[in-house]
Formats: C-alpha cells, structure tokens, sequence
C-alpha cells in the first residue's frame, strides 16, 4: 500500500484524533502533544561479515517553533498509561512507515525500543496491536527487534511474560543494559535473540551469551579502534558513529538493482 494510503488509514483508525500522521517529503512525520515528530535511523552492522544487517529507529521530536525534546521528556508528557501506550504505539507505527518508504534500497531489520511504562501497562496480549500495523506495512514481527532495557525495571514474572508473548508472535529481542546485580544466567533464561551492551562495559556476559547461543550487539563502536575493541570483547553486532550516526535516511545496503554494496574496509571507514 502507498505510504500516502497507509498514513490516511493509520489517521482514520485513531477514533480518538489524539494524534495525526502527515507526510513530509518522502518521509511520514506525526503531530502530538504539540510536538512534531520524526525517525532517526542508525546502522546496526555484523561486525566479522562487515555487513549492515539493520536500523535502530529513534525518535526525533521538536516544538512547533523547532526548538528539539527529548526523547524521554517527549514520553514525560504522557500522563496516563493509556497515553503512553498509545504514543509508544505511534513512535513505532511512524519508524515502521519511515523504514518502508525506504524499503527499495534498504535491507535488514528493524531494531525498535518498547518503552518500559509501555510494557508496564500493557497487561496481555503484548505485540498484538503492534502485528497488525506492521501487517497493514506489508512487515511482520520477523522483520522487527524489539529491544527492551531491563535496566528501567526489574526480571521479574511480568517482564517474562511480556517477552515470551513477543516472542511467540514472532518478533526477536534484544534485551539491554542488564541490572547490576542481575547474573547473566538470569537476563540469558529469558531466552533473547541479542544482549545490547555498551563497549567497555560487557564484564563477563559476553562470553555467558555466546555459550547460550545468543548474539552480542555493542553500542559506542565510533572509530577503528573501538570496532577491534568490539571483535576482541566478542561482539558479534555493533552501532556506533563510525558506521554512521542517527539521521532520517537509513543508510543503503542495496543498489536499485538490489545488489548489496554495503562492506566495511579493514579500518572501519565505509566503502
């Protein structure tokens, strides 16, 4: 479906107008709160093929007069769970429309975070509503990681019951920033696709992950140096700078031809 069908029938579907998504260019943006707001894309890579492999999508939000909000103070806003369901929900649903119109020169996955007072509110069924926009998208949860910072809360039964949902719908996870007095065994039982780690901060989960069968994805990878820091420390994935920063335009993996161009040099510089 055109993105311009999509955004009318994502903006018909909001019974309650709280939100409206517009297209802006080539790109679909969205109005809420008073905030206009927008995708940031930035490459996840595997780090021994030297190839991208996905997007992290984050979200770009500014006043009326421009003036940028962050992320976190854009989710401050949200004074209900019901908002914040509903505004974690569009974030998504307009990284997911921003990934299509790309779809012709971009390959890979799509890396999204879930908002810990989403899962929070969300009492079952996690995923649900989410599968069917990405359906409408022409994408299913086996396109999408959902990342999930165990940081912002706690292992407990509520967390496993959100991530075996996810998972049994199909999507991937990818659980980060562990707490610190959790043991690898305990974030590893909840059985996730990756553990996203920030370079030089991986201790000893790392080499429990690989024993596990799960991927290791390291973040802060901006030069050379870090990226033979990431191979050594066993990272498998890795995002940084030095594969490029956030920015609206994903960065392409395929020609018009669909042929991949997309490798690294020994250094790190793209080619």
């Amino acid at each position: 479906m055109p993105l311009t069908d999509l955004v009318r029938y994502f903006n018909l579907a909001d019974a309650a107008g709280e939100s409206t998504l517009y297209l802006e260019g080539e790109r679909a943006a969205a109005w809420h709160m008073g905030l206009r707001l927008g995708s940031l894309f930035q490459p996840i890579v595997d780090l021994q093929r030297e190839r991208v492999v996905g997007h992290r999508a984050s979200l770009s939000a500014r006043r009326e007069d421009g003036t940028p909000v962050s992320s976190e103070a854009a989710y401050a806003l949200c004074e209900t769970a019901e908002a914040v369901i509903h505004f974690d929900r569009l974030c998504r649903t307009l990284h997911a429309l921003n990934l299509l119109a790309q779809r012709r020169h971009v390959g890979g996955y799509l890396q999204l975070a879930v908002h810990p007072r989403h899962l929070r509110a969300v009492q079952n069924q996690h995923g649900l509503v989410y599968e069917a926009i990405l359906k409408r998208c022409g994408l299913g949860p086996t396109d999408i990681v959902l990342e999930i910072d165990t940081g912002q809360g706690s292992l407990d039964a509520r967390l496993g019951e959100a991530v075996n949902s996810y998972r049994q719908r199909g999507y991937r996870l990818a659980l980060g920033v562990p707490l610190e007095d959790a043991a690898p065994a305990a974030l590893l039982a909840l059985k996730p696709d990756i553990v996203k780690l920030r370079l030089g901060e991986e201790g000893e989960l790392p080499g429990a992950a690989r024993h596990a069968g799960v991927a290791v994805e390291l973040t802060g990878i901006d030069s050379g140096q870090d990226l033979a820091l990431a191979r050594a420390a066993g990272g498998e994935l890795g995002q940084g700078d030095l594969f490029g920063e956030p920015q609206a335009d994903c960065r392409a993996t395929h020609s018009s031809q669909r042929v991949a161009y997309n490798s690294l040099s020994p250094t790190g510089a793209r080619t």
